[in-house]
């Protein structure tokens, strides 16, 4: 029993751990991405979901998919944060984008801290809101966006008086104060968003099989047309295949590229069939794809009904 206990703990402190690290690669990268560069604004995105993570983790430990949802949300929020400082605040410093950036975060924690009898009651009985009850959880958003509106309002009046740090501040300020008031509210929608993403990756754990089977398949396909392309191109007299404006053979990994966007039905134009030949097979690739995907399809849809019927009988069956 000791054993089974300590290899259930093992296993969830290693599951915590891989989606710790998820969550924060992907603020990393959007980091990277809405600062340019490593400068302080990407330190406060990084430091503030760490920290965010931390905390909840602390005042919460009961519930770790409430601190890894707040995470990932993390890398939502900075998106929607550079679109807003680079359409309005385009003068603003990294330093003080970062300290911008990192008000509203340090708000919900506070607000956490304060409000955590509330929030705690809320996370240990976790359940999925609908209807009313959701967007009670969610009208915290419009005093935000009400916020963001009023800068976007004032920039057209003045942009040179509203691109200045001091208006950034009170604005991100402003919203600070807005996610403090409303920090249980907020936890509340990261609670029915943790659980809709335990529903989603326990529903796709179960397809893990025959979806690993079906890309299987679906790169045997690509492998074969893309042998075929590259062998024809080579040895097939004649022009079959025009990469840019020049007719030349492809190399295997040109191939793999046509053969991928091919049956993909994607067709970027880069690489383009020169010959009925050519044609031809890049034709059959694109219906053996199109069947594919819709026996892929049906069969993943099989697959789940069968799942799902025999849940249920074993269910019926205990009771």
């Amino acid at each position: 029993m000791l054993r089974e206990s300590a290899h259930r703990r093992c296993n969830e402190i290693a599951r915590e751990t891989v989606l710790f690290g998820a969550s924060l690669t992907l603020v990393g990268m959007v980091g990277v991405s809405v600062a340019g560069r490593l400068n302080s604004l990407f330190l406060a995105i990084v430091s503030s979901a760490t920290l965010a993570t931390a905390v909840i983790r602390a005042l919460f430990p009961r519930r770790y998919f409430f601190s890894h949802t707040f995470t990932s949300l993390v890398a939502v929020y900075a998106s929607i944060f550079g679109f807003f400082v680079e359409e309005l605040f385009g003068q603003v410093e990294s330093t003080v984008a970062g300290i911008g950036f990192s008000l509203p975060v340090l708000a919900f924690l506070i607000g956490c801290w304060l409000r955590r009898a509330d929030i705690r009651a809320v996370i240990d009985h976790p359940d999925i809101r609908g209807g009313e009850a959701l967007y009670g959880a969610l009208a915290w958003l419009v005093p935000v966006f009400l916020v963001g509106g009023a800068v976007f309002a004032l920039s057209l009046l003045s942009e040179t008086m509203v691109n200045t740090s001091l208006v950034f501040l009170l604005a991100m300020t402003a919203i600070g104060l807005i996610v403090l008031g409303v920090s249980r509210s907020v936890a509340i929608f990261l609670v029915d968003a943790g659980l809709l993403f335990e529903e989603f990756f326990h529903r796709m754990s179960r397809l893990a099989v025959p979806a690993f089977a079906f890309l299987t398949f679906y790169a045997l396909l690509v492998i074969l047309f893309a042998s075929i392309f590259s062998i024809v191109s080579q040895f097939a007299s004649g022009d079959h295949f025009h990469v840019g404006n020049v007719s030349r053979a492809l190399s295997f990994s040109e191939a793999m590229h046509f053969s991928i966007v091919t049956i993909s039905t994607v067709g970027y134009g880069d690489i383009v069939p020169a010959s009925n030949i050519a044609r031809v097979l890049a034709s059959i690739e694109v219906i053996c794809g199109v069947l594919l995907l819709l026996f892929g399809v049906s069969e993943l849809l099989e697959y789940t009904r069968e799942h799902r019927r025999d849940r249920s009988n074993k269910d019926g069956g205990s009771l």
